[in-house]
């Protein structure tokens, strides 16, 4: 290896443990590494600046543009109180029965995060969910992890929540293993429930029933949506006395309505390329929570719509700020390792470390996909975006491939991590060590983790 070499590998090394270690935060870890790999690359000072500085903080700019407004619409679903209403009225059907509050706790977390994400939606809705689970007898570590579960099984299906994949692999290879990702989060969720909580007596009546009123209630939708409409034009209530009533049912389906623009309009004009005429996923996105958010408006505050969109597109940036900043230092570091100067410099220190086959890859992956807890290597809010970059820019492996297997360690990031801000709430709020958590769920998140590999590996070996 040659000492160009030496020093970018060195570089690399030394900015992982000082993440690792929490000495350098992330977000000024990868601009500097982005800064460290055109120094040794030898790219001028003015080529920095123009194209790895200026042109990389503005590379992500169709996934910052998806986050900001995916935090608007969570405000918006969080603000009108249907969050809150969709949790209370899932444990309205579930009754007092262990195992049908453990699937309806999961059905409306999931539900509420296919439009909401961060700490403060966690807050929220676990401080409602959790106590409803633990009153029924579910003990406070089995509702962490259903709760943890559910998060999980709702991020995987909120489009907003790939905005990091997609900056760094392409809104197509993002979005390839959506629906595989989607299923493998339920499965393992109904597993450990299945496995875990007990039935209660008369459960199947109780499940029957609870089937029952979900059909009744999805068919009142339609004149609830009519009734909903007509309180536009009609006489406009006190706001004070507008939240006390109870939401219309119509409202209740926002989180999932920007999944149905998306899929409406994937069927209408194809998602893909704007080049091959198709309307990009990342558009189609943006536009749905725009409409999801006007409709969560109109059904539960129609004289108040203004103000509250205004409102929830401040708090919802405030919400996301940090994410940005992250997405503008991975945006400069994809632009410094795929520069033409830098990429030469860098290819054949990744050749003499990386596997040459892509099932060399997947096995790597599979057998350290633990190293994405602890702000491991394999984090995608750390070093893994860094890693990442380099692969993609490094051009060997399919895109979709790389976002595949990214995908299938977050798995074990996203619900195990103990450093992560949710898991740490949820273990003070559940008084359950977020160590003890880790050691429950680890073994589902790793199966998830293999799962979702073996799809990659399905789609790009066979």
């Amino acid at each position: 290896m040659s000492v160009t070499g030496i020093l970018l590998l060195g570089g690399f090394i030394v900015f992982a443990a000082l993440m690792v270690a929490r000495i350098l935060p992330t977000l000024l870890a990868l601009p500097l590494m982005a800064a460290w790999i055109a120094w040794v690359a030898g790219l001028p000072f003015l080529t920095w600046a123009n194209e790895v500085l200026l042109g990389g903080a503005l590379r992500l700019s169709s996934a910052i543009a998806l986050v900001v407004f995916g935090a608007m619409f969570a405000r918006v679903i969080q603000k009108t109180g249907i969050s809150a209403a969709i949790i209370k009225k899932a444990a309205e059907m579930a009754g007092d029965r262990p195992i049908a509050i453990a699937f309806l706790m999961l059905a409306a977390t999931a539900f509420v995060f296919t439009g909401m994400s961060g700490l403060g939606a966690v807050l929220m809705v676990g401080s409602i969910v959790l106590p409803i689970m633990t009153s029924t007898g579910i003990s406070p570590l089995d509702a962490a992890v259903i709760l943890l579960m559910g998060i999980n099984l709702g991020l995987m299906a909120n489009i907003a929540s790939y905005g990091t994949y997609i900056g760094i692999f392409g809104s197509e290879p993002a979005l390839y293993y959506y629906f595989p990702g989607v299923a493998i989060a339920a499965l393992a969720a109904i597993i450990y429930i299945l496995r875990n909580i007990p039935r209660g007596t008369g459960e199947g009546g109780s499940l029957l029933n609870l089937l029952f009123s979900i059909v009744k209630g999805i068919a009142t939708i339609p004149l609830s949506i009519v009734q909903s409409m007509g309180k536009l034009f009609g006489s406009r209530q006190n706001s004070l006395v507008r939240k006390k009533r109870e939401l219309a049912p119509a409202a209740l389906i926002a989180p999932v309505l920007p999944l149905i623009f998306i899929g409406c309009a994937g069927m209408v004009f194809g998602l893909g390329s704007p080049k091959n005429g198709a309307i990009d996923p990342v558009a189609a996105a943006i536009l749905g929570f725009l409409l999801s958010a006007l409709y969560a408006a109109l059904t539960t505050r129609p004289g108040q719509t203004i103000n509250l969109l205004a409102g929830a597109f401040v708090e919802g940036i405030q919400d996301v700020a940090g994410v940005l900043f992250l997405f503008i230092g991975i945006g400069m570091l994809v632009t410094a390792t795929a520069h033409p100067l830098a990429a030469p410099v860098l290819n054949p220190v990744l050749t003499s470390i990386l596997p040459e086959s892509l099932t060399g890859l997947l096995i790597i992956f599979a057998l350290f996909a633990p190293a994405a807890l602890y702000r491991g290597p394999f984090n995608m809010y750390g070093m893994g975006a860094g890693i990442a970059a380099i692969l993609v820019g490094f051009g060997t492996f399919p895109p979709e491939a790389l976002c595949g297997m990214f995908l299938a360690v977050g798995f074990v990031q996203a619900v195990a991590d103990p450093t992560n801000s949710h898991n740490t709430w949820i273990g003070g709020f559940t008084e359950v060590d977020t160590a003890v958590i880790l050691r429950r769920i680890l073994p589902y998140s790793w199966g998830m983790c293999i799962l979702m590999l073996l799809c990659v590996a399905f789609t790009h070996c066979v």
